[in-house]
């Protein structure tokens, strides 16, 4: 018999365990910093017999997240501080609770659904220029902010057909009480345990039962009078489960509606503001985008229909999900032993697939650092792996919420620059957050110029 031998996994030295500081302070920079140092993949042992790994290659991440993804589940780390606020849902789950889950709600997201969706968020978006044109020329905003409110109030709108955005909405503030909540329990090593009576736990029990109150009213009076509406919530309401007939409880959706405003509102938020600080540094590209603006909206108002012409504008925003991934690492634990290019991964391990790192690939991005849309011309696409772009995950849970998304920012991204012009403001320390999301961790603050 024919003993197989590994190859030995670069390594850095000692437990990250003992070895935190840095990490709290910038997790991805601390991941970047790995992987120019160890290559495409590294072993980082947390403590003895416990190891994280990061894989910056897309023939990595295309075994872990499609070609061996039944091996690959999420790890508690991670679902544990999500299950608190929204229960297990389409985000948490495994196996057969996650398939059925999946199938039921898919029909909501095909493209012929999501046409329905896209008055509200121009209608949203209407409203929110509106808003700004009451603005004095070259007024300071913090883009981000500003980004996150608009999101909000299509989420919001296009779930429950309710503007949840305003300072004033109850459900507006319970739900970032307990989004900010779970983005702390994520991004700390040691939190106190739910069960004691901290000021921070005691706020988010507090806002738990009025979204839980709220979200389950909401559906209960969807059961009593049923209506006409297009919204995402009556199409899950509708869904039926193609073998047994059975739609979902009320606590299902209570849990999925929760899941698709936390993972629907800040992604899209984030994303936009690195757009605009992009093209803010890239005036060619934003005189391009112009261009394609007035040839094919020429002022008027976006329609459904006209959303394909906006080629320039979706590349665009593709490569801003290139340079800032919101999902910048995704993290999975194998069930059993496994082994990627001749390197053991281990059982229960950590596995980071680093989309920041593999998105900045030089082995597959010319340039790889600057900004060029240019990079999703068909021909460019066709000539690079599946997984040296992967913004959405991949395999069969990639993620639902992805033509949603695109078409949101589209959306966005066109109105607003049709009428706008932001400035940087010079002088800013302009730093990723890694937390939870990549955002921008002191906002972006732009000057706003209306067009002519």
């Amino acid at each position: 018999m024919v003993l197989q031998t590994r190859k030995s996994l670069p390594t850095k030295p000692g437990y990250l365990l003992f070895n935190s500081k840095e990490i709290q302070q910038n997790v991805l920079n601390f991941y970047n910093r790995m992987w120019k140092e160890y290559g495409d993949i590294v072993r980082l042992p947390i403590m003895p017999n416990y190891s994280a790994h990061l894989l910056a290659h897309p023939s990595y991440a295309e075994h872990v997240l499609f070609t061996h993804q039944e091996l690959y589940a999420k790890p508690d780390m991670l679902n544990k501080p999500l299950n608190l606020m929204m229960g297990e849902s389409i985000l948490t789950s495994e196996g057969d609770s996650w398939l059925k889950d999946r199938r039921l709600m898919q029909p909501a997201f095909h493209m012929k659904q999501l046409a329905n969706l896209a008055d509200v968020m121009v209608s949203c978006t209407e409203s929110f220029i509106k808003e700004w044109e009451n603005k004095t020329d070259g007024e300071v905003i913090d883009i981000a902010e500003e980004t996150l409110r608009l999101t909000l109030k299509i989420a919001g709108n296009t779930l429950f057909s309710i503007d949840i955005s305003d300072e004033d909405s109850i459900l507006g503030k319970a739900f970032r009480t307990g989004y900010e909540f779970v983005n702390y329990k994520i991004n700390n090593l040691w939190t106190e345990p739910l069960w004691m009576p901290t000021l921070r736990n005691r706020r988010f029990i507090r806002a738990k039962q009025t979204l839980d109150n709220l979200v389950l009213d909401i559906i209960n009076s969807r059961r009593q009078n049923p209506s006409e509406r297009n919204d995402l919530l009556s199409m899950l309401m509708s869904a039926r489960d193609e073998e047994t007939g059975e739609g979902m409880s009320d606590r299902q959706l209570h849990n999925e509606a929760i899941t698709l405003l936390v993972a629907g509102h800040e992604t899209a938020a984030s994303s936009l503001a690195w757009t605009w600080y992009l093209l803010a540094e890239n005036p060619d590209i934003a005189e391009n985008l112009q261009s394609e603006l007035r040839t094919v909206l020429n002022g008027s108002n976006l329609s459904f229909e006209k959303l394909p012409q906006l080629e320039y504008t979706r590349r665009i925003f593709d490569e801003t999900l290139r340079l800032y991934p919101p999902a910048w690492g995704m993290v999975r634990t194998p069930r059993q032993d496994d082994e990627i290019n001749g390197y053991l991964i281990a059982k229960n391990s950590i596995v980071t697939v680093g989309a920041f790192m593999i998105h900045r690939h030089p082995e597959f991005w010319e340039n790889p650092l600057g900004f060029n849309p240019d990079n999703f011309l068909p021909e460019k696409v066709n000539q690079r792996p599946k997984f040296a772009y992967f913004p959405f995950g991949g395999g069969k849970r990639i993620c639902i919420g992805q033509n949603f998304a695109l078409m949101e920012a589209t959306i966005i991204i066109a109105l607003v620059s049709q009428r706008f012009k932001l400035e940087l403001l010079p002088n800013q320390n302009i730093e990723i957050d890694p937390t939870f999301t990549l955002r921008p961790k002191n906002g972006i603050k732009v000057k706003v110029w209306k067009r002519n």
